[in-house]
């Protein structure tokens, strides 16, 4: 008997395959495996956090959604070290999927991705904000900005008026986020900053003088020409970029600007970077800010 084949990028649910004339049986076979009671997919599938999230949603009763951490990736935002996937209800019927972690919401408003129910993304940041740390929810907001799924105004109006769990952590994070971040690590990198009380940092401005464009700076202080730039390309460019890189900072630098180059091996050193930068203000402004290694700070950056 020719069966028609199952997906071998997807979950699927135990009907789905029943309807195509395979047993329990056959899905318990060496091409399979099972992801939940009723949900599996080909052997050769990456559980990755985004896939079981969607066989999270294939387990769970329809009238539930991806919520929290596990909603910000289906819409391509993958945060927090946190695997389990997340769900949310109006229902008050409890949900008892071993591996899955269901919470009840007293408002939902909820969309599709990917063909997938997924909270508002707006929702989805408040209630990631009771599984993600500070840093990492500015991250995800700053990646929503990027992908455009909300912007900085929307989500505000929206946390203003919201006052469910993680709605005060979200709004502190609101109030960090950046329009205009490029990458996580950029995110990363600026919180770090901000959170220790440094001035508030602009993200991607081009500079130049009267002739021509020069460069386009990660994070800066145009009042104090201080450019910070985070650099985890280095064994991916070609010669030709690294030339391109160096001549551009030259140039900015005749202009009287500092570079401060971060690179990856650095982050592990948050503490010495947060110094680096205090030096640079020092040695622009002729007095050292105050800097706050908080609790919270410490858990986030030094753990």
């Amino acid at each position: 008997m020719n069966r028609p084949p199952l997906p071998s990028d997807e979950p699927f649910p135990l009907k789905y395959a029943l309807s195509r004339g395979y047993t329990r049986r056959m899905l318990q076979s060496q091409p399979f495996q099972i992801i939940y009671p009723t949900v599996y997919a080909a052997s050769a599938l990456e559980l990755t956090p985004l896939i079981m999230t969607k066989a999270a949603l294939l387990a769970v009763p329809q009238h539930c959604a991806a919520s929290h951490h596990s909603g910000l990736r289906l819409y391509g935002i993958d945060v927090g070290a946190d695997l389990t996937p997340h769900v949310s209800t109006l229902s008050k019927d409890p949900i008892r999927v071993l591996g899955v972690t269901a919470h009840r919401l007293e408002k939902m408003r909820v969309l599709k991705r990917d063909g997938y129910s997924v909270l508002a993304p707006e929702l989805c940041l408040s209630t990631a904000a009771t599984t993600l740390n500070l840093a990492e929810l500015v991250t995800a907001m700053d990646w929503m900005y990027r992908l455009r799924h909300t912007t900085p105004d929307v989500l505000w109006t929206f946390l203003e008026q919201h006052h469910g769990a993680g709605v005060r952590k979200a709004r502190r994070a609101a109030l960090l986020s950046r329009h205009g971040s490029e990458s996580p690590r950029e995110s990363y990198l600026r919180v770090m900053l901000e959170m220790t009380g440094l001035p508030p940092l602009e993200c991607n401005i081009s500079y130049g003088n009267e002739h021509q464009f020069l460069a386009r700076v990660d994070l800066s202080w145009r009042q104090w020409q201080i450019a910070i730039e985070y650099d985890g390309r280095q064994h991916a460019l070609s010669m030709a970029q690294r030339e391109r890189d160096i001549h551009r900072r030259e140039e900015m630098e005749k202009l009287g600007w500092v570079f401060i180059i971060v690179t990856a091996a650095q982050l592990r050193r948050p503490r010495a970077i947060v110094q680096r930068v205090r030096e640079a203000l020092r040695q622009r402004q002729g007095w050292a800010p105050y800097v706050d290694f908080s609790e919270e700070w410490c858990e986030i950056y030094e753990q």
